[in-house]
């Protein structure tokens, strides 16, 4: 287990990165110099060959397959899309209609009322 210091302004433990000077803390974010005594050196990253296989041509000779397998989702997914952007504005101008017809009904049927008070 690696040695551990104090971050100056809340006091948690902190583990030194390795191969810098400076971090931050990891509790409260504030910028901490490592000290001296414990700091590392990176290591260097090992690198990873890719392998040569043949799978990515067996891919290439799939890949019409898969695509006709999965067109109809994706053209069952553009309609469910078009359908609900339509009714995403449809439902909220049929409410603002009703609303208005509404209050016309209410005010046409208000106007024998207002007339007979007049009178």
């Amino acid at each position: 287990m690696s040695e551990t210091f104090p971050c100056n302004a809340c006091g948690g433990p902190n583990e030194p990165a390795a191969g810098v000077i400076r971090m931050a803390c990891t509790y409260c974010g504030a910028n901490l110099t490592i000290p001296e005594n414990l700091r590392r050196k990176q290591q260097p990253a090992a690198q990873v060959k890719p392998k040569a296989t043949g799978s990515t041509s067996s891919f290439i000779k799939e890949a019409p397959d898969l695509l006709n397998k999965v067109q109809p989702f994706a053209i069952k997914a553009w309609k469910t899309y078009a359908a609900w952007t339509w009714i995403r504005w449809l439902l909220p101008a049929c409410l603002s209609m009703l609303a208005i017809g509404f209050f016309i009904c209410v005010l046409i049927g208000a106007v024998p009322i207002v007339l007979r008070l007049l009178r």
